[in-house]
């Protein structure tokens, strides 16, 4: 694991690669998602904004596919990277024979420090793929790539609202820190976020 952590070591890039997991499939972005994204988040609009500033800005395909850029770019710029996450269907669940994908929602790394190794991690699913476990396994699969480009810890937070993100962090290892005190202003009111954090040398 030192070697990850070579002081001289500063990507200019990240080279995303595809996650495998056991029911879900983490995979960067293209242009081909956009739609079924775009499908995804307006029908879970009203579920997502609940905790989430963004949907409002996404009320068109044109709309999806310029963040869709902005995440690429900021991969290409080493300065945070978004996954899709993608739901095996298996074969015969779907209209066809053969096993399928269908996208569920996406987790991303942001304000990445190379100086630091840290970088913060978000995560969303759309209302229908929520309670199956998903959103933890796309968590583990997404820290453990974390780690492999050469991070060194990872944090997230989540509103003392929405108990069932905190839940997500914690069955997947993130340990809580304390509470931030008005941390995000949602709808013109604020709110406390819980702060956990993972390390690269307790990610088994």
């Amino acid at each position: 694991m030192s070697d990850l952590f070579d002081d001289e070591m500063d990507p200019t890039e990240f080279s995303l690669q595809e996650v495998d997991g056991e029911r879900v499939v983490l995979r960067p972005l293209t242009e081909s998602d956009v739609d079924p994204l775009f499908k995804l988040i307006d029908e879970s609009r009203e579920f997502l904004s609940e905790h989430l500033p963004w949907p409002d800005e996404c009320q068109t395909p044109e709309d999806v596919s310029a963040r869709v850029d902005s995440w690429n770019l900021q991969a290409e710029m080493a300065n945070g990277a978004c996954w899709g996450i993608f739901e095996k269907v298996p074969a015969g669940a779907s209209l066809g024979c053969a096993p399928s994908e269908r996208i569920a929602g996406c987790i991303m790394l942001g304000w990445v420090q190379w100086k630091n190794r840290s970088a913060t991690v978000s995560y969303w699913l759309g209302e229908r793929f929520c309670g199956r476990g998903l959103a933890t396994e796309a968590l583990l699969l997404a820290s453990g790539e974390a780690f492999a480009l050469g991070l060194n810890r990872l944090e997230l937070t989540a509103s003392v609202n929405n108990p069932k993100s905190a839940a997500v962090a914690r069955r997947a290892g993130y340990l809580e820190e304390g509470v931030c005190r008005e941390y995000e202003r949602l709808h013109g009111a604020f709110q406390d976020h819980i702060r956990f954090s993972l390390l690269a040398k307790d990610f088994c």
